[in-house]
C-alpha cells in the first residue's frame, strides 16, 4: 500500500511541475480532483478490507483460498493507474522524450504508434 502512496504523490508532484513548465497557472480544480482520487482509493481500499475480511471469518475455503487475489489485483490496478498518469504528466513536460512515449504507450499496449507524435483515429 506504501507503492500506492508513492506514486500518487509522484503524480500530485509531476501535475504541478507540468503546470509550472506550460506556464499554465494552477488551479484548485486539480488539486480538487487529487483529493477526489484519494477519497476514491481510500474507499476502495476500505471497502476491499471489509469483503476481505468478510470472506476470512467464514467458512467457506475456496473464497479464503482466493480472497487474496481480490485485494492484490486492486492495489495493482490502482497503482497501475497511477503510473500511466505519472507517465502522461511526464510526456506533456517533455514531449520530444524518446523514453516516456514508448514506455507508456508499451505498458498501455498501444503498440502500433509506438513511437510517433499523434495517435490516427480512423473512422
Amino acid at each position: 500500500m506504501i507503492w500506492l502512496l508513492i506514486v500518487y504523490m509522484l503524480d500530485l508532484v509531476f501535475g504541478i511541475l507540468k503546470t509550472i513548465f506550460k506556464c499554465q497557472q494552477r488551479r484548485s480544480n486539480g488539486f480538487r480532483k487529487s483529493i477526489i482520487k484519494l477519497l476514491q482509493y481510500g474507499g476502495c481500499i476500505i471497502v476491499a478490507t471489509v469483503i476481505l475480511n468478510i470472506i476470512r471469518a467464514s467458512t467457506e475455503k475456496f473464497g479464503q483460498q482466493f480472497s487474496w487475489i481480490f485485494g492484490d489485483i486492486m492495489l495493482y490496478l490502482m497503482i497501475y493507474i497511477e503510473f500511466v498518469s505519472v507517465l502522461e504528466n511526464m510526456e506533456e513536460m517533455a514531449p520530444a522524450s524518446f523514453f516516456v512515449r514508448p514506455v507508456r504507450r508499451i505498458i498501455t499496449f498501444q503498440l502500433r504508434n509506438l513511437f510517433e507524435d499523434t495517435v490516427h483515429k480512423s473512422n
